[in-house]
């Protein structure tokens, strides 16, 4: 039986999003539009770290994330990762709170 386009690319996305490499970790798909200049940074990262773009992207966010943390005090880590926290908000005095407290 001949499968439509649209059942090759389901089941191409469901093969892709199974567990991977030695790291056995589960893959999530973003498809999101960037800039011209976004792009072309990420391929020339990626090209000079001899990498893939999805390895060149998993990094950057891995490593400001980092140093995010780094500078974050330990008693706030819990509500970064539930996403409790904002650097940005649209009250101005928690605004501040806030970035006083990453500095």
């Amino acid at each position: 039986m001949r499968t439509s386009n649209a059942q090759r690319q389901r089941n191409y996305r469901d093969r892709h999003l199974k567990q991977t490499g030695e790291q056995h970790e589960m893959l999530e798909r973003i498809n999101q539009m960037v800039s011209l200049v976004a792009k072309a940074s990420l391929k020339r990262l990626a090209s000079y770290y001899g990498v893939t773009q999805r390895t060149a992207l998993e990094r950057a966010i891995k490593e400001t994330e980092d140093k995010l943390l780094d500078t974050m005090p330990d008693e706030q880590h819990n509500d970064y990762y539930d996403m409790k926290i904002t650097l940005r908000s649209n009250n101005h005095e928690e605004s501040l709170r806030n970035e006083k407290l990453t500095r």
